[in-house]
């Protein structure tokens, strides 16, 4: 299945294709980003890895900013 991705700390557009029934942690893991150092947003709705992804989902990963 193909899935739109957008990458914000790298400003970067992709399109995956995945295994279906694949969830959100298995397309950070694809990527090699874990899931500490995004927020995902999914179909423009904040989601957690645990989210099953479908056929044309677009999801955005927003980037965690910490500090003090």
């Amino acid at each position: 299945m193909r899935v739109r991705v957008f990458i914000q700390r790298l400003r970067e557009n992709k399109v995956l294709d995945l295994e279906e029934n694949s969830r959100v942690e298995d397309l950070l893991k694809t990527l090699g980003i874990s899931p500490s150092e995004v927020v995902p947003v999914k179909n423009g709705v904040i989601v957690t890895e645990k989210e099953l992804l479908i056929e044309g989902d677009e999801v955005r990963l927003l980037s965690v900013v910490s500090g003090g």
